[in-house]
């Protein structure tokens, strides 16, 4: 997989972190760089560790499955990508940004939310050990791309507030789907057509 694959694919995995960070940030918790960035670094964690234990956990099994790789990469990627539109479109945002008080938002508040934003990660994880992709670099790639977007998300999040999250929910789930389906083309189509 090429680097600027790898790219596309942190970039629409971020967006679900930048969607949340807008509502996170919409009250103004994150007013100084560093905060925002504490909390950046949480989403970004989270997205690259759990990109890796999707990875390692179905890495055991990639053997078996190779002759699927392209079906197995069209089917989790484009149902991550179609499960962040419907989110986009149908999902309650009302609920999502609802504004708590920050005495609220607990430490450990924080943690289930960027937990619950990168479970899509491990399941492009599990993508990724059926085709071919330098792990390491995705894993990198995928952190720092979380960690930066979402990070500008809770610090433009007072000014723009919660308008951009529905649009980035919307382009990171087509950009998904986009690479599942590039990915099946050129196993299947692409490849019958260069033999």
């Amino acid at each position: 997989m090429s680097i600027f694959a790898v790219l596309t694919i942190a970039l629409g995995l971020s967006a679900d972190a930048f969607a949340v960070s807008l509502c996170r940030g919409a009250g103004g918790r994150f007013r100084t760089f560093g905060s925002a960035a504490r909390m950046g670094l949480m989403f970004g964690a989270s997205e690259a560790g759990m990109t890796l234990l999707g990875y390692l956990l179905a890495s055991r099994f990639a053997e078996y499955v190779q002759d699927l790789d392209h079906w197995i990469a069209l089917i989790l990627l484009g149902g991550v990508g179609g499960h962040m539109l419907w989110e986009a479109f149908f999902g309650d945002d009302e609920a999502d940004c609802e504004d708590e008080p920050p005495q609220k938002r607990s430490i450990l508040g924080n943690i289930a939310t960027v937990i619950g934003t990168s479970i899509d990660s491990a399941a492009v994880g599990v993508a990724f050990s059926v085709i071919t992709v330098d792990i390491v670099t995705a894993v990198c790639v995928i952190g720092l791309m979380s960690f930066s977007i979402s990070t500008l998300g809770l610090m433009i999040a007072p000014r723009v507030g919660g308008y951009l999250g529905r649009w980035a929910e919307v382009a990171g789930g087509l950009v998904l789907i986009g690479i599942g389906s590039y990915i099946f083309y050129s196993h299947t189509i692409g490849a019958a057509a260069g033999a």
